[in-house]
């Protein structure tokens, strides 16, 4: 298991320039934002504006604080849908090439970010809170685990607060991953399963 704390991220300015982000992990650990095969990230949205545009790229977006924003889009494959984005909304993912303008309903928002490149690796991200949860991602060659709020327990004896992000990785092929937490009262964290492809059959 590999954590990152507050003090191990680093700030930069979003790739149109339009704001910033908080890269909480990335992966491999020196990949670059053209070079990498999945980043976690949060950030500062405080005007209405377009998205970065990520080629290749499939993206999940949760809204960490704020009242929420709604994501405009014309492309084919929302049909001129848009979506209302809240901190209890279920993470919303989308294909980083989409036009994706975003409105914000009222005043700043932060929010979470999970990046994987189409041709390497898929993700799916799920909202935890208050309560008893056993993982078990048998598809999963690594696991991030982002505490957005709160804290929680690990049975293994870790513990994470307050924005602490741990990687897990498959000890054994095939395998999958296993994992046993507590997540305290009124905490709220997000579970990234990342699945590689073409991992082969032997």
């Amino acid at each position: 298991m590999r954590k990152w704390t507050r003090q191990d991220y680093q700030t930069m300015p979003w790739k149109n320039g339009g704001g910033s982000t908080t890269e909480l992990a990335i992966f491999p650990t020196d990949a670059s934002l053209d070079h990498f095969v999945w980043r976690l990230s949060t950030a500062e949205v405080s005007s209405n504006g377009p998205f970065s545009h990520f080629a290749q790229i499939d993206r999940t977006l949760a809204i960490l604080s704020g009242d929420g924003l709604i994501l405009h889009s014309d492309s084919e494959h929302s049909h001129g849908q848009s979506v209302f984005l809240k901190q209890d909304s279920l993470p919303h993912q989308f294909r980083g090439e989409t036009p994706i303008n975003a409105e914000l309903l009222h005043g700043t928002v932060l929010d979470l970010n999970m990046m994987t490149r189409r041709d390497v690796c898929t993700h799916h991200m799920q909202r935890l809170e208050a309560g008893k949860h056993f993982i078990e991602a048998n598809d999963a060659q690594q696991l991030l685990l982002f505490c957005a709020k709160g804290s929680a327990r690990l049975t293994t004896g870790e513990t994470l607060q307050d924005y602490d992000c741990c990687l897990f990785e498959e000890e054994h092929e095939h395998k999958g991953i296993r994992l046993n937490l507590h997540t305290d009262e009124d905490s709220v964290l997000y579970l990234i399963r990342i699945q590689f492809l073409n991992m082969g059959d032997s």
